[in-house]
């Protein structure tokens, strides 16, 4: 935009909104640019008013506002309701991952103790020093279960 504004602007936007330009004043329209920015600003806003709807809008219905705010009130009223059993699913995931937790270090021992007594040639198995690494590694898959019985329950 051009900080100094011309002293016959006013007259300018003055016969913008009239639709009536003398010669003189659109010869001056020709040859300034704050009057040119000016008139194609003015003509651009009169354009966008009369495209635009400017009759009263009208009230929604009463009856619809108060069906959803029943709806609104009930649907937080469940989710108080649920939040008991989502914090059961949460604790029983928890617990199922933890009885879960320690079978493949278990599944393991086992696989090795039956392969030696079986006395089956060539299958040797790497030993776990412990299972505690294997019950470490089943702690995500607990985490993600009781995630997904939340997120299930949740959905209901």
């Amino acid at each position: 935009m051009i900080a100094d504004p011309c002293p016959r602007e006013e007259a300018v936007l003055k016969a913008a909104r009239a639709g009536g330009w003398s010669d003189e004043l659109a010869a001056h329209v020709a040859r300034c640019d704050s009057c040119r920015e000016a008139s194609t600003a003015i003509r651009w806003m009169i354009e966008l008013g009369q495209t635009v709807d400017s009759g009263p809008a009208s009230l929604p219905d009463p009856h619809l506002i108060w069906l959803k705010a029943r709806i609104r009130r009930r649907s937080g009223a469940s989710w108080r309701t649920l939040l008991p059993i989502l914090i059961a699913c949460g604790a029983s995931a928890i617990g199922l991952g933890m009885i879960v937790a320690p079978l493949p270090g278990n599944a393991w021992r086992s696989l090795r103790e039956w392969l030696a007594s079986a006395g089956i040639a060539g299958w040797e198995l790497p030993s776990l020093a412990s299972p505690g690494p294997l019950a470490i590694a089943w702690m995500p898959a607990a985490l993600l279960l009781m995630l997904l019985l939340v997120v299930s329950a949740s959905e209901a």
